[in-house]
């Protein structure tokens, strides 16, 4: 089922229906009626999981097709804003004539970004790209930038001394690069896999397929010391074996499915869906309704310190 509450700023739970209808606080809404809409829109549930449910943990999803739990629309913001920024590309791509949130239909639903021929491959072939916006914490981590460092290229020296080095010795500054190899795109090699899969069923081989990561706190200070200098990526993503990618979504798939059949709460997620922790003490809607969410105080410091960069 459908987020049923609204979290609003005084601390009141209302309902959704409430909140859109006529909002009862004396100060009015805490955010513009179309705003609201926006954030509270959630797809049906159909039966079929989609690509992105069976990305998350099992029991997170079986939580909030169970559950009547309650969104806070102020943490929705960064949705919001990806929102926009995917129906601002989709605007330009339906005036090029190129495919852009087609909806796949099968075992697994999905709706890819954008389709389009392939200008580097022979014969007729395709380029899987999907949008994304990370903050600059997880754009680091998925081009798997490693820091060492190198004497100022302009000659610069340290005018004093301490533990960064003597009075007089060459300056030393970061210099990041990109390792392949310590790269985390476990999600999205996953989830543009899945929807090579439906496309070349459709009849559309696909030669490449690549993120294009807009940075949302690029071109500041953190991003930059995280090595991030740049406002968009764009980031190759690796072609899977089908049989591993099929597995992969029938085992989540069924496990979803059983434990709506048999009411049954499946096992706690693991340590990558909930970011270590972080999700659980800090970014989880179902939460309250999971024994293991209560049990993530330790961390939530650690998780309100990256708020944005997740």
């Amino acid at each position: 089922m459908p987020a049923k509450y609204c979290l609003c700023p005084d601390g009141q739970k209302r309902t959704i229906e409430e909140c859109l209808n006529r909002c009862p606080r004396p100060e009015g809404r805490c955010l513009t009626l179309p705003t609201l809409h926006s954030v509270f829109w959630q797809r049906e549930w159909t039966g079929t999981p989609s690509t992105t449910m069976l990305l998350n943990g099992t029991r997170l999803e079986y939580l909030k097709l169970t559950c009547d739990y309650a969104i806070d629309p102020r943490d929705r913001a960064f949705a919001l804003l990806g929102t926009r920024h995917h129906g601002k590309l989709e605007a330009v791509s339906k005036k090029l004539n190129v495919l852009s949130e087609e909806k796949l239909e099968g075992e697994v639903k999905g709706t890819l970004d954008l389709i389009e021929p392939d200008e580097l491959a022979e014969g007729e072939q395709f380029i899987l790209t999907d949008y994304k916006t990370f903050g600059s914490f997880r754009v680091a981590r998925a081009l798997g930038l490693e820091e060492s460092k190198m004497p100022d290229p302009n000659g610069e020296v340290y005018k004093t001394s301490g533990k960064w080095g003597k009075a007089g010795d060459p300056k030393m500054v970061s210099l990041w690069t990109p390792n392949p190899e310590k790269a985390d795109l476990f999600n999205e090699e996953l989830q543009l896999n899945s929807y090579r899969l439906g496309i070349e069923a459709l009849g559309f081989p696909v030669s490449r397929m690549r993120l294009q990561v807009t940075v949302r706190d690029g071109g500041t200070y953190i991003a930059s010391n995280r090595g991030v200098d740049q406002n968009i990526y764009i980031i190759p993503v690796k072609r899977l074996a089908d049989d591993d990618v099929r597995a992969y979504f029938k085992r989540k798939g069924d496990a979803l499915i059983a434990a709506l059949e048999n009411g049954k709460m499946p096992k706690p997620c693991n340590a990558r869906e909930t970011w270590d922790g972080r999700r659980c003490a800090g970014y989880c809607e179902v939460a309250e309704f999971c024994p293991q969410g209560g049990k993530q105080e330790s961390v939530k410091e650690v998780a309100d310190g990256n708020q944005g960069n997740i």
